[in-house]
């Protein structure tokens, strides 16, 4: 989380303050904003599917606190860009909050004290017996 407020703290500081004009005007703008929100809001499920069977594995826990921290910070990364290039800080501060909502997605979804995690090799004798 910290991590993704310096990247986006930095996107804004380069485009109001470091004279940085905005490169994408009009129409492109609200459609790479909404091929980056359909992206970053597409990937939740797939990424907590994922750490949810990394959970699973032996040595997971760790690795999957890894690739949690990246996911959570991926939506920042989403932003820059948007900042950079169109100049719209509100709106890219927007796109980068969605790093609360992954964050709030792992809390919620991947397993804990009463949630299991899913067994990869359960997992795959379970779609072998139903195919």
């Amino acid at each position: 989380m910290v991590g993704g407020a310096v990247l986006t703290g930095s996107a804004v500081f380069l485009s109001r303050w470091a004279g940085l004009t905005p490169l994408v005007t009009g129409l492109p703008i609200w459609l790479l904003l909404a091929f980056l929100l359909l992206f970053s809001l597409g990937e939740i499920p797939v990424m907590i599917l994922a750490m949810r069977y990394l959970i699973g594995s032996p040595f997971g826990r760790r690795l999957a606190a890894l690739t949690n921290a990246a996911f959570t910070f991926f939506a920042a990364v989403y932003a820059l860009p948007f900042i950079l290039l169109t100049g719209r800080v509100a709106v890219g501060v927007a796109l980068a909050g969605l790093s609360l909502v992954r964050l709030a997605a792992a809390l919620w979804f991947l397993p804990g004290r009463d949630r299991p995690a899913l067994d990869p090799a359960v997992m795959a004798s379970k779609s072998l017996s139903d195919g």
